[in-house]
């Protein structure tokens, strides 16, 4: 009988993308860790857009809108599941299946230095653990980053800025779209009609 996996039960079927070989080279745990380098590699991508973004300057005279900060708590919660869940979990996975690091065997035996045994799952563990810290502290200097990023300066409605290389700057491509937004002293915006 075959082995029922989660993505069976879930009718997902991930396919498997990764060769056999590599150059000639045959690398039989290149598949068997195929879930676990896809995480990487998602997390990688994640990591480097937004770092993007954080290069950016934030615009001091708008508040974000709710689907910016929507899409921006989804996009954290996907990077937190990567790397506090995913990549963790896939190397347990990996390390007991593929690798075969259980408690029965040694990395390191009894001696008159080392007052204990050190059993292969230990290092799994280890490992694990060492992941944990190294995404903690990627979410730190992340949201450090995010918290002290550049603020633009303010440009006039009617007036352009021309940068030093020669194209016309200003705002997005839709702000001459925009019409000067009046607030009240409660931050609301107000609204007047218009005959």
């Amino acid at each position: 009988m075959r082995d029922i996996h989660v993505w069976d039960l879930l009718a997902v079927h991930i396919p498997n993308l990764l060769p056999r070989t590599i150059f000639g080279l045959h690398l039989p745990w290149l598949r068997k860790a195929a879930r676990l380098l896809y995480a990487i590699v998602l997390l990688a991508i994640g990591l480097a857009a937004a770092a993007l973004v954080i290069r950016t300057p934030k615009r001091s005279d708008e508040s974000p809108t709710w689907a910016q900060c929507v899409i921006g708590a989804t996009f954290v919660w996907a990077m937190f599941a990567l790397g506090y869940g995913v990549i963790p979990h896939e190397w347990l996975t990996f390390g007991n299946s593929y690798l075969n690091f259980d408690s029965s065997s040694f990395m390191l035996h009894k001696n008159r230095i080392l007052p204990f045994d050190i059993t292969r799952d230990k290092f799994l563990d280890a490992v694990a653990a060492l992941i944990y810290v190294v995404v903690l502290g990627l979410n730190v200097a992340f949201f450090a980053a995010w918290q002290k990023r550049k603020v633009a300066e303010p440009v006039a409605e009617g007036e352009r800025a021309v940068s030093p290389s020669g194209p016309v700057t200003g705002g997005s491509v839709f702000s001459r779209f925009r019409r000067a937004k009046r607030t009240s002293a409660y931050g609301r915006p107000v609204t007047t009609t218009e005959s």
